[in-house]
């Protein structure tokens, strides 16, 4: 299976008859069976008769296809997208047209996305040791195409993300997925577009930026963690720009699941989830890095002068930093250890 297919065809797609053993794109692919439907479009699996391999197919119904400026928005991005060659990224290979044809031939992963594959599961979610790995593939092509491309995703969410045989995620429909949506929203093909794993600045319709795939990644951990997206009761439009998002064991209380969730997984996620960009993490990278730090217990404060100097004006070192201090005293030589003696005799 591919990653987008729902069993509610739009009424433009329903018109559109191929049949397996059918040649596209100059007779290169040949229709090898269904594999469902997208929002809109209709998925096929294929051969490409050059490259001798199995490829997905995405069919654009024949009102999209035919428009011309519709052809040349869709063919600029899909070259824009092409150029993505990363282990965890779906390839995009080319944008097909021929004749009343339109679709994209993308690589096949032979799988099921995230978003299906939790269904069928006791909690309809995953635990967090279980993602974990998945999460890391996904941030280093995030961080792949932001960096090397400066390429934005733009829809990630876990219908994009598709899991192989090996157990590998891979990312679908990189910038395509949204640029199909939005040509097809500008042609009233589409109502209106899914935004519960949008950021409050593409809800607003503002140009997209990295920062949009990193609140769309913090959306997709939570949705994965806890089965849901932050907001998907009532008004989400109106939440995402205006509401914080409960915490994931919030929601999963909230869903009668008692679960403690690392603190670093719900701190990173919150910070992904800023209204602020610039209060978002950085880059994938960051993320990541967020994620898999492992925080050491605390020891409990005895008193206030162990919360910290910028708290209460203390001129006491706090606990937590004597021995890194005394460790940089002794590599810095005799002078600063005088200091550092003569700092704690205020303090006696």
């Amino acid at each position: 299976m591919v990653s987008n297919v729902s069993n509610s065809p739009s009424e433009g797609a329903r018109k559109e008859t191929r049949a397996a053993g059918e040649r596209v794109g100059g007779a290169r692919y040949i229709l090898k069976r269904k594999l469902g439907r997208g929002a809109c479009t209709e998925v096929w699996l294929g051969r490409d008769s050059r490259l001798e391999q199995e490829v997905a197919l995405k069919f654009l119904p024949l009102a999209l296809a035919q428009d011309p400026g519709t052809i040349e928005a869709l063919d600029r991005e899909t070259r824009r997208s092409a150029q993505l060659a990363h282990p965890a990224i779906a390839r995009v290979y080319e944008f097909v047209t021929d004749y009343h044809v339109a679709a994209f031939a993308t690589e096949y992963v032979e799988g099921w996305d995230l978003d299906a594959l939790k269904v069928d599961r006791p909690e309809k979610r995953y635990q967090i040791e279980e993602i974990a790995p998945w999460i890391r593939q996904l941030c280093e092509a995030l961080e792949y195409a932001h960096h090397e491309f400066c390429l934005v995703h733009r829809a990630l969410k876990p219908s994009n993300l598709l899991l192989n045989a090996r157990g590998q995620v891979k990312v679908a429909d990189f910038a395509i997925d949204e640029a199909l949506h939005r040509v097809a929203l500008e042609q009233r093909f589409l109502a209106d577009l899914p935004i519960g794993h949008r950021s409050p600045q593409q809800v607003q319709g503002a140009e997209p930026s990295v920062l949009d795939d990193i609140y769309a990644l913090g959306a997709t951990i939570y949705d994965l963690v806890t089965g849901t997206p932050p907001f998907y009761k009532g008004d989400t439009r109106a939440q995402i720009q205006q509401l914080a998002a409960p915490t994931m064991s919030q929601r999963l209380a909230e869903l009668g699941i008692h679960e403690t969730i690392p603190p670093q997984w719900e701190e990173t996620v919150a910070s992904c989830l800023a209204k602020e960009p610039g209060r978002r993490p950085h880059s994938a990278h960051d993320v990541l890095r967020n994620l898999e730090t492992t925080r050491e217990p605390q020891p409990a404060p005895a008193s206030k002068t162990t919360r910290g100097l910028a708290r209460n004006g203390s001129t006491k070192i706090p606990l937590p930093l004597q021995k890194p201090l005394e460790r940089a005293v002794a590599m810095a030589g005799r002078g600063a250890k005088r200091a550092l003696d003569a700092l704690r005799k205020t303090q006696d």
